[in-house]
């Protein structure tokens, strides 16, 4: 298949920087994480010295993940059937929606996406989303009262026994959802500590940014229909805590509408 050549400024054909080309199935129609692993092998391969650092490859990642679309028509139909199906089955579902108010990052070394800090990204719908490990993790550390009369050790489950709650994996529902972010750590400890020795470095990521929407699925096989309101509480008190990494410096506020 040809590769059709970038134009350079004046209007003649220039051939695209090796390491760079190989990310240009960034895009709808593409496995990105598959796209991510096999850019990375080939950045190695090709760059030298400082231009071969994880860190720059992570930032041409993240500027092409902004512009990417996620194509929602294929998970909506996914979350349709998944409706049905747990309906079919448990006596009480949940169907939520969480929306991001602030950056959300989550799983930063996810190995699918082998960034210098990484995003939870799904192999199979191809869009970033929360796993529902995330969730249930903030679910637990956020909820400070059981329901239904169940404490929350056995509403979430602890070490060798399993909740009365299933939470399933937020799917995007809302075809943008990636921005960049930065942070410039200034101190590599514990060797340097003196202000005229630090050294800032940017290091850009990629976060789910604010107003994304992502749909969930909260089911129980113990808990009766008449507990959905009570849950359906337990779990906006908790989310409100935050969820994902940095949630002490404002990252992973979110709303459940």
């Amino acid at each position: 298949m040809a590769v059709r050549q970038p134009r350079g400024h004046d209007g003649g054909r220039r051939p695209p920087e090796e390491g760079i080309a190989a990310l240009d199935c960034i895009r709808p129609g593409y496995n990105v994480t598959s796209c991510v692993v096999t850019g990375l092998l080939e950045w190695v391969r090709t760059k030298q010295g400082e231009e071969a650092k994880l860190s720059k490859f992570s930032r041409e990642v993240t500027v092409r993940l902004k512009d990417f679309r996620i194509q929602t028509e294929l998970i909506l139909r996914y979350l349709e059937a998944l409706d049905r199906e747990l309906r079919s089955q448990f006596p009480l579902v949940l169907r939520l929606t969480v929306e991001t108010e602030t950056p959300l990052a989550v799983h930063l070394r996810n190995p699918y996406m082998p960034l210098e800090i990484g995003l939870a990204w799904h192999p199979i719908f191809n869009a970033p989303y929360i796993p529902a490990t995330a969730l249930k993790g903030a679910l637990k550390a956020g909820t400070r009262r059981g329901a239904c009369g169940l404490p929350p050790a056995e509403l979430f489950g602890h070490a060798g026994r399993e909740g009365a709650l299933v939470i399933t994996d937020a799917l995007p529902t809302s075809s943008v959802a990636v921005e960049p972010d930065v942070i410039t750590p200034h101190y590599r400890e514990p060797d340097v500590v003196r202000e005229d020795a630090a050294k800032p470095t940017p290091i850009v990521f990629p976060v789910i940014r604010p107003g994304a929407t992502f749909d969930f699925f909260v089911a129980s096989r113990s808990l009766e229909v008449r507990c959905a309101e009570e849950v359906y509480g337990l779990i906006k008190e908790a989310l409100a805590e935050g969820l994902g990494a940095k949630t002490r410096v404002g990252y992973g506020v979110v709303r459940l509408k």
